[in-house]
């Protein structure tokens, strides 16, 4: 298979869907029938509005897509249903991407029940979950498989589309502050919320002047700013890397899904950061020194075996590990924790076709570095590489065949961690004709420690232009989006 850039994939669309654009899309009235949207926003009523509502989404100024809303009332509460579609591009092909919520709401807004559904091409996800108290009973389809799973909370969870209307109940009032315990449904991670009332504002929405209220969220590090009316109804949401959602009317929302509409930017080059100075062939490179700038990389963990950064002057010194020895399977005890050998909704480690499959592949391998080498063989021979924008699940990876370095890094941890090999994923930057990309990749324990491998470019272990910045599932990868058109990179001594 051909060496190739990773494209966004999850990297951006998933987590920023899960940061923004959910909040964006379910927070807000009727646009037809009934009284026209300007006027709908300037009702100052403070009841929840039923009906439709549309929101356009912008990618650095081009209309990439559309969030359709629909609020009904239901016995007890509430039901939101959300349609988020994306039409973006990646390395020039196409990668559309649509993303169905549902949620059932109690009269004071506390999340009963959800479903979703995530349609992107070949990659295909749907689940739903019933909320009781701190515990959520949860259903997966994925993969042509039906995955149980039950999560315990520290708290009783909120989606984020709820903040604003839960926010502005509590008052409005400049300098306000307020903590959420969120859950989303795409990764099956709760976690906190803060958002701040910074206070009032004039935006234009709608060919009109309107006052609003700016408010800040900030979770996992990242901070982004949104404005709503008096009810808690989003009006404009920046989500991070030049992607806005802003209301709008039916009939230009929909504009972006016209017949013959072109997709928006490029989300690969878009991401990507130029580094010319940076030699162009590091395949043999024992060593590399870049500078990093431009971003706080406080919140980043950058050392680890391979890597040493200087934070006093941004300097990061890369040095390919040595391979050593792998560790008798199954492994026990040592540098690992119980998450780098557990199965969750998405690395499906425990269930039988990863396991059935793994073993046949591992075959007589009695250790983890010779696992991991027949591991990497086999994604190469059998996993097609192709642009997906959905949730990387290694069962739905397992079965359709196709995806690129999420898919990979996924499936290949849960059929790492199946036959007892500890394994983590890696995400970060790699470099390829004079760039910085976003890509992942990952990590398994032998006798010497961690050792980096790459399973979408057959490496082993990594090459001295993958930049690791953080470890973690799904739920981490939003970390990055701070970064994201940020980030400068050099070449340093």
């Amino acid at each position: 298979m051909s060496r190739r850039l990773s494209r966004w994939d999850a990297l951006g669309l998933v987590a920023l869907l899960g940061f923004g654009a959910a909040w964006a899309g379910l927070e807000a009235g009727r646009d037809a029938p009934g009284p026209p949207p300007a006027e709908q926003l300037l009702d100052p009523s403070t009841d929840i509005q039923l009906g439709e509502e549309w929101m356009g989404l912008y990618f650095k100024g081009d209309r990439v897509g559309l969030i359709h809303v629909e609020k009904t009332a239901r016995d007890g509460g509430y039901r939101y249903a959300m349609h988020t579609t994306l039409r973006l591009k990646a390395l020039g092909s196409d990668a559309p991407l649509d993303l169905r919520i549902g949620a059932d709401l109690d009269d004071a807004l506390a999340l009963e029940r959800f479903d979703f559904e995530v349609d992107a091409g070949p990659a295909q996800l749907g689940g739903a979950g019933e909320v009781r108290g701190t515990t959520i009973e949860m259903t997966l389809e994925t993969g042509g498989e039906t995955v149980e799973r039950t999560i315990e909370l520290d708290a009783p969870p909120a989606l984020r589309s709820n903040l604003g209307p839960l926010l502005s109940r509590g008052g409005l009032e400049p300098g306000r502050t307020a903590r959420f315990h969120t859950f989303d449904p795409l990764t099956q991670r709760h976690q906190p919320v803060d958002v701040e009332v910074i206070g009032p504002d004039t935006i234009v929405i709608l060919d009109r002047e309107v006052q609003a209220t700016r408010i800040r969220t900030t979770a996992a590090g990242m901070a982004l700013d949104g404005w709503i009316n008096h009810r808690g109804e989003m009006l404009r949401q920046e989500m991070g890397l030049g992607l806005v959602a802003v209301r709008e009317t039916r009939q230009q929302a929909r504009f972006a899904l016209m017949p013959g509409a072109r997709a928006g930017a490029d989300l690969i080059v878009a991401t990507r950061v130029a580094a010319p100075d940076v030699p162009r062939d590091l395949k043999r490179r024992s060593s590399l020194a870049l500078r990093l700038g431009g971003v706080d990389l406080s919140t980043f963990t950058l050392d680890d075996r391979r890597q040493r950064f200087d934070r006093e002057t941004g300097t990061l010194r890369i040095t390919r590990e040595p391979v050593g020895a792998g560790l008798p399977l199954p492994v026990s005890g040592g540098q690992h924790t119980a998450d780098d050998l557990a199965s969750d909704g998405l690395i499906q480690s425990d269930h039988p076709r990863v396991r059935d499959r793994a073993r046949s592949i591992v075959g007589e391998a009695g250790d983890t570095l010779g696992a991991a080498r027949a591991l990497m063989a086999w994604i190469a021979d059998n996993i097609e590489q192709e642009a997906v924008g959905g949730v990387p699940s290694a069962l739905d990876v397992l079965e359709s065949r196709v995806g690129d370095c999420n898919e990979h890094s996924a499936l290949f941890a849960a059929l790492a961690r199946s036959v007892g090999v500890p394994t983590r994923i890696v995400v970060g930057l790699v470099f390829v004709d004079g760039h910085f990309g976003y890509h992942a990749w990952n990590e398994v324990l032998t006798a010497d420690g961690w050792l980096s491998l790459d399973a979408t470019w057959g490496q082993l272990p990594v090459d001295v232009g993958h930049v690791a910045l953080l470890r973690g599932g799904l739920a981490e990868h939003g970390r990055l989006l701070p970064l994201m058109g940020e980030l400068t990179i050099e070449a340093a001594r």
